[in-house]
């Protein structure tokens, strides 16, 4: 008991360092806590179900696109016989197969809502734990629908949801809820509003899903084995369906999916580990450092108990007790701030901070006795190993201790360093891929949604579809008539094609994927597409039925063609088909280029684009949304008329979006990155000044008698504040070599997957150089000024 009261008064006797030491780490701790709550967050997806490991989801492949594979559900809506159902394999133990639906209207007595619907059978939640709060345990009869505890609050306010009676307009049926699924504590890669039964209705509009849950000991990879290749009659190609593990299915990024799956990226994951253990580096090395500090001003203390033959272990013990209770004080002010900052890092951040609790718990423990542990060993090892004259002679005495403070304010620098060269370059990427030049008219371009894609085909009888086109004539005379809208289309928006790549090849040459379009006259008119040889479609001299393309520029360097106008492209099978034409949909013939145009960039623009092909289509389907482009001045009135169209015309919830905002949003998580390595290297700085602040006020108040003497024999200030900057800047000088290659390279790597790269300009280590300088010189500077402008006899009385 004495030892901890011992230790805790020589805390108070030092309190300046202790405080500046607590801070620091507080700091350091605040930024640990939120980056460790997110990392856990994402590698913890769907850990709520209990099987997880023994669930799958199936993807298939087929025999026209080798490689290429897209998740999909087990159906044979065709009746083929060479159809094998992986579901009935001895292995599995359950399957369910769900179809997703965007934006399903839903309507109660007193209001409409727009849902992410999933449209389920009795397995799905008994292959999957989410937790039902209320109700009943699974959806037992067609009717039934479960809804989540959000969206029931938005339907229902606080009133009971269990047995109200709700709408489904694309269907024109009614469910009843019949139970709530409340908010899981880790996230889940399947989203929705509502379940419903898969048995109210038929012959679903969206291709399934299949989830299988396998017995204990079964390998997903010897099923997968023993399924190959199944010759489809109907399509004239062969599928395959394999599983892949649904625990992996939030990080895949490989296999293209229609559905509105939750992912992640894993290289967001190691990019903010890579920040947090910066931050963690940076925070322990300058606790270490400030605590080196202190020890020895206690020089003289620690070599009594020496001279009186105090135990190493004691002195350990002491020394652990100091440094736990200023790392307890730091955890808690960390884990307030943390709470308090909780809204902040969720809505500017982006971090989900969900709540958990023995995950924190954990984290909180980690830090609280191991820390303690990392920040004793040093300053132990240097009492244990001196001579206790040493330490009875002088705290300054031996070149040693300032070696090691310095190394250790070096690592704190070169940490620093590279953070702020990271910190720039990633907002240099980021407004690289901002500014460039997507090819098409981003700006004042509104899209709409009107009518709803039919969600089943046994829903809608012929009076449906009568209504729907009569209502679809009615909006298009209404846009053609309006004088606010410039042009529009109900051809979809160019980052909504496919970027996937659909195969062509020259007569005789290899197969080269291209991003395949699909366009009229009117799509090309509203997003200004440049048109650099050749012609654009025409709605009168144009057809369906045509074999015409329009290529990007870069598709004349992909194949090495030389004279567009005789030379055609084939691609690797048919790209549309219709009945009616049996003998011409055995043809395959190759396309004519019509008209090249500057490139089209579609996604982002880390990733390889491929070349645009663009073929005519007559304009989109009933169910596309509308785009429509006008002047800027006029977005107001434009929205206004929209949202009257929408209310004469559909009726229901009324939503809209920019063109412009889709796009940036491709780079939301470019931008959370950005904005999170700025905040995090701004704390770095602040953690590093303030080392820097308390090793230099150590180190001018060892030297305040030889400054007094240097004042007296005629030194200026200036010359004083000048010999003691030389040791930090040739410290800040030799941290910055040392961070500039080590930033580079790390550069490099984060680079060499990326299509579209910012150039690494000098002026990144430049102004990474400036920044860390600047603050650190000023921070000198005042503490030097203050002891060279000490009254010399005041210091020479005071040593």
């Amino acid at each position: 008991m004495k030892i901890i009261l011992l230790a805790l008064r020589s805390l108070t006797r030092t309190r300046l360092y202790s405080i500046v030491n607590i801070l620091g780490l507080s700091l350091c701790l605040i930024c640990v806590v939120v980056i460790s709550r997110y990392i856990y967050g994402e590698l913890t997806v769907d850990r709520f179900n209990q099987k997880l490991d023994r669930i799958y989801i199936t993807h298939q492949e087929d025999s026209n696109n080798p490689g290429k594979s897209r998740f999909h559900g087990i159906e044979n809506r065709n009746r083929e016989k060479n159809f094998r159902d992986m579901s009935e394999h001895p292995g599995v133990e359950r399957h369910t197969l769900f179809y997703t639906f965007t934006d399903m209207e839903v309507k109660s007595s007193d209001k409409a809502l727009n849902s992410l619907t999933v449209v389920v059978d009795t397995n799905f939640l008994q292959i999957l734990d989410y937790p039902v709060i209320m109700g009943q345990a699974n959806i037992s009869r067609p009717e039934d629908a479960f809804i989540t505890e959000e969206f029931a609050q938005k339907m229902f306010g606080k009133e009971n949801p269990i047995g109200k009676s709700l709408e489904y307009s694309s269907l024109g049926k009614h469910v009843t809820v019949a139970g709530v699924i409340g908010k899981s504590v880790m996230k889940s890669t399947i989203r929705f509003d509502m379940l419903i039964s898969s048995d109210i209705s038929s012959h679903w509009s969206r291709a399934g899903q299949s989830l299988l849950l396998l017995y204990p000991g079964v390998d997903y990879k010897d099923i997968n084995a023993q399924y190959d290749f199944m010759f489809m009659e109907s399509w004239k190609y062969s599928i395959k369906l394999q599983l892949f593990p649904y625990k992996d299915l939030y990080f895949e990024q490989s296999i293209v999916d229609y559905v509105p799956f939750l992912h992640g990226k894993r290289t967001n994951v190691v990019t903010l580990s890579m920040v947090g253990f910066l931050i963690l580096l940076i925070g322990v090395v300058n606790f270490i450092n400030i605590y080196t500090v202190v020890v020895m001003r206690r020089g003289r203390e620690f070599g009594m108990k020496k001279v009186f033959g105090a135990e190493g272990f004691w002195v350990f013990f002491q020394l652990f007790i100091e440094n736990f209770a200023m790392i307890l004080f730091a955890l808690l002010i960390a884990l307030g701030v943390a709470e308090v900052l909780n809204p902040f890092v969720k809505n500017v951040l982006g971090f989900d901070q969900l709540p958990y609790r023995s995950f924190d718990l954990m984290l909180s423990l980690s830090i609280l006795f191991g820390l303690p542990l990392v920040t004793t060993i040093f300053p132990f090892l240097r009492y244990n190993y001196s001579a206790p004259v040493s330490s009875l002679k002088d705290v300054t005495v031996g070149g040693g201790a300032h070696f090691s403070r310095r190394i250790f304010l070096m690592i704190q620098y070169v940490a620093t360093y590279g953070m702020i060269i990271l910190s720039l370059f990633f907002v240099c990427q980021l407004y690289f891929m901002l500014q460039a030049d997507p090819g098409y008219r981003v700006q004042d371009v509104i899209k709409v949604p009107f009518l709803r894609e039919m969600t089943s085909y046994a829903s809608q009888g012929d009076d449906a579809w009568e209504e729907e086109k009569r209502l679809y004539d009615e909006i298009r005379q209404k846009l053609d008539a309006s004088p606010l809208i410039l042009n529009w289309t109900n051809a979809g928006t160019p980052n909504r094609q496919n970027n996937r790549g659909f195969d062509f090849r020259l007569e005789g040459g290899e197969l080269k994927p291209m991003a395949l379009f699909d366009a009229d006259e009117r799509w090309l008119k509203l997003f200004e597409v440049e048109l650099l040889e050749g012609r654009l479609f025409d709605d009168q001299e144009d057809s369906f039925y045509g074999y015409n393309l329009i290529v990007g520029e870069s598709a004349l360097k992909q194949f090495g063609i030389t004279d567009w106008q005789t030379q055609g492209l084939q691609p690797y099978q048919r790209i549309w088909l219709i009945a009616g034409r049996e003998e011409e949909m055995k043809t395959n013939p190759a396309y004519k280029i019509v008209g090249v145009i500057k490139d089209i960039y579609t996604s982002h623009l880390s990733e390889t684009q491929h070349p645009v092909a663009i073929y005519y289509s007559g304009g989109g389907g009933l169910y596309e949304p509308v785009v429509a482009s006008f002047a800027p001045e006029r977005r107001k009135e434009v929205i206004a008329f929209m949202q009257q169209l929408h209310a004469e015309t559909v009726g229901g919830e009324f939503t809209y979006s920019f063109l412009e905002d889709e796009v940036a949003a491709v780079y939301k998580e470019d931008k959370k990155i950005a904005l999170i390595y700025s905040l995090f290297t701004l704390i770095a700085i602040i953690i590093s000044s303030l080392g820097l602040f308390s090793m230099s006020l150590f180190d001018v108040q060892q030297q305040r008698k030889s400054i007094a003497i240097r004042k007296v024999n005629g030194a200026t200030t200036r010359e004083i504040i000048r010999m003691l900057l030389k040791r930090y800047i040739v410290l800040l000088a030799v941290s910055f070599v040392v961070a500039l290659p080590v930033s580079w390279l790390i550069i490099q790597n984060y680079l060499k997957d990326f299509a579209h790269k910012a150039p690494v300009s000098w002026w990144i280590f430049a102004v990474a150089l400036l920044i860390t300088c600047s603050v650190s010189l000023l921070t000198l500077v005042w503490q030097i000024r203050k002891a060279a402008e000490t009254n010399p006899a005041e210091a020479i009385k005071t040593e």
